[in-house]
Parts: C-alpha cells; sequence; structure tokens
C-alpha cells in the first residue's frame, strides 16, 4: 500500500510539473502583454526573455519584444527581435513595417552594391520566403507534373500542349529545388549579428587599441560574421568592409 502512494504521489508530482511548464510561457506571455499595456516596457522584456530562454519561440512574440525595445530606445535590441521574428514568418508585414521604422533610426547609412535586376529579385523572392515552404513548393511542382505525366500515358493524351506543361512543370520544380538548396546553404552557413551597443569601434585584429581603429558604427546595422575567437567576431558588412568586433556588442540572428 505504501508502494502505490509513493508512486501516486510521483506521478501527480510529475504531472503539475509539466502542466507548470507548459502553462508557464503562456502565462509569461500574457504578464508580458499586460506590462506593454501599463508601458512598463522592462517588466515586458523580462518576461518575453524568459519564454525564449525556454527555447520557446513565436514571430508574435518578438513582434511584441522589438516593441518593447523600441519604445525605451534601444533601437539595436529592436532591430533584432524583428530579424528574429522575420526568419520565423518572412511575409509578417506588421513585422516588416516595425522593421523599417527601427531601421529608419540606425545612424549608419550602408550602401548596398549594385547588381543585376534578375538576381536581386531572386534574392528577393528568396529572403521572403521560408525553407520549408520552397520545399513544399517544389514537392507539389514535381508530383503535379508527375501526375500529369500518368494521366497522359494513361488516357494516351497526345496533346502537345500536355507535354510542355509537364516540362514546364518539371523545370520549375528543379529551379525551386536548386533554390531550396541554396537557401539551405545560407541558413546553415551565414551568420550573420546585429550591434546592440550605442557606438562600437571596429578594429584591425582581434585586440582593443585606441590608435588602430578603422572605422565605428552604431546599434542596429546588421553584418556576417566570417571568423570567430573567444570574446571577438570578424565581421564584413553588405558593402564590403571588414573588421574586429567584441562580441558582448552584438546579438546573433
Amino acid at each position: 500500500m505504501r508502494y502505490y502512494k509513493t508512486l501516486i504521489i510521483i506521478v501527480l508530482s510529475v504531472s503539475c510539473a509539466v502542466s507548470q511548464a507548459l502553462l508557464e510561457p503562456d502565462s509569461l506571455y500574457k504578464i508580458g502583454n499586460q506590462a506593454m499595456l501599463q508601458e512598463d516596457f522592462v517588466t515586458a522584456i523580462e518576461n518575453y526573455t524568459q519564454i525564449l530562454n525556454q527555447d520557446k519561440s513565436h514571430p508574435d512574440l518578438y513582434y511584441n519584444l522589438g516593441n518593447a525595445y523600441y519604445r525605451l530606445d534601444q533601437i539595436g535590441n529592436a532591430v533584432w527581435a524583428f530579424e528574429k521574428g522575420l526568419q520565423l514568418d518572412p511575409r509578417d508585414k506588421d513585422l516588416k513595417f516595425n522593421l523599417s521604422l527601427a531601421q529608419a533610426r540606425v545612424r549608419d547609412r550602408i550602401d548596398t552594391p549594385q547588381s543585376m535586376f534578375v538576381l536581386e529579385q531572386y534574392r528577393a523572392l528568396k529572403k521572403s520566403t521560408t525553407l520549408i515552404d520552397i520545399i513544399l513548393t517544389a514537392s507539389a511542382l514535381l508530383m503535379l507534373g508527375t501526375f500529369v505525366y500518368f494521366l497522359k500515358r494513361y488516357y494516351g493524351w497526345q496533346s502537345i500542349w500536355i507535354s510542355r506543361l509537364i516540362i514546364t512543370l518539371l523545370v520549375i520544380s528543379v529551379f525551386v529545388h536548386l533554390m531550396a538548396l541554396d537557401k539551405y546553404y545560407e541558413i546553415s552557413d551565414t551568420k550573420e549579428i546585429i550591434i546592440i551597443q550605442p557606438t562600437v569601434d571596429i578594429y584591425p585584429a582581434p585586440f582593443d587599441r585606441r590608435e588602430t581603429t578603422l572605422f565605428r558604427l552604431h546599434e542596429g546595422v546588421k553584418a556576417e560574421i566570417t571568423q570567430e575567437q573567444p570574446g571577438w567576431l570578424e565581421i564584413v558588412l553588405i558593402d564590403g568592409k571588414k573588421g574586429w568586433i567584441q562580441s558582448e556588442n552584438v546579438r546573433y540572428l
């Protein structure tokens, strides 16, 4: 009997712990939202951050977090939050709009190198979709092309337009599969950061010497990591400028 009582207590304890763990992110989110309504943005950030620390994420969570940072004039953190939200949902109009507002307050204006129109459109299309979206689209096109092909063989259709349709679907499917591969390598190989400190110095090597400063950047600037050393990151900007920055001044995307 004592064994069964102990077992029941253990089961109930585990059940309560699991229930609390499942409810906690939702409760924190509600507390954070209530703090936002009361314009207590510090408390809101604390609660939203606790959710992220539990490996929970959602576009709405990053949207609210970004708004809280923005209201506290923490532009770098606001840009980081909106960028993180767009990684989860690249087509979210509210995240895009608020990101543009935050970026408008970034002091540094870095010119993007000109490229071919077709290449710019391809990059824009790739940026506006997730890897899962691209894979599903490619698979759907392949399945549709294969289905039409088997219908053509089964019913003996001889129309040239059916053959052209099949070829078109398969060619587009191959292109979208290649885009998925490109997106995958981009996600796997590219590490990006957002500068979150008001002003940071960029150095030619991973050591702090004021007299060797290459240039300065301000919060909200986005850069790609090319090398990492303890406490330091080598970054490159979209205009090609490169240098070393202390890792404590950035947040990873």
